[in-house]
This record gives C-alpha cells, sequence and structure tokens, in this order.
C-alpha cells in the first residue's frame, strides 16, 4: 500500500514508511500515517532488542 506525504506530495510504501524530514515542522504531523507507522516500527524494534536476554528494564 503506498502512503502520501501531504507536505511535500511524496508517495512512500507503508512497508518502508519513514518520515524523510522528521525534524522539520509538519502541520500534518498529528495526523500522519507515514510518522505513525515509523514510530511504531521504531519502538518494535526497542522492546525486540531488551527482551532478548529474557530480562526486564
Amino acid at each position: 500500500m503506498e502512503l502520501l506525504c501531504e507536505k511535500y506530495t511524496e508517495k512512500v510504501d507503508s512497508r518502508m514508511a519513514v518520515c524523510r524530514r522528521p525534524r522539520e515542522y509538519c502541520k500534518f504531523r498529528n495526523a500522519c500515517l507515514i510518522h505513525f507507522l515509523a514510530g511504531e516500527k521504531a519502538g518494535d524494534e526497542n522492546k525486540g532488542a531488551e527482551d532478548k536476554d529474557g530480562e526486564g528494564t
């Protein structure tokens, strides 16, 4: 599925969704699926890295 960056009107594949300019101001960010999916992906990677040894933090 392709997602659309509203600010730059760029198409991004949902499997590789990442905001290319996350530090720039974007009035669409609160409703941005690209930003949301990138945050979810980063959160999943962090959880997986912490739980590999079987101990919580």
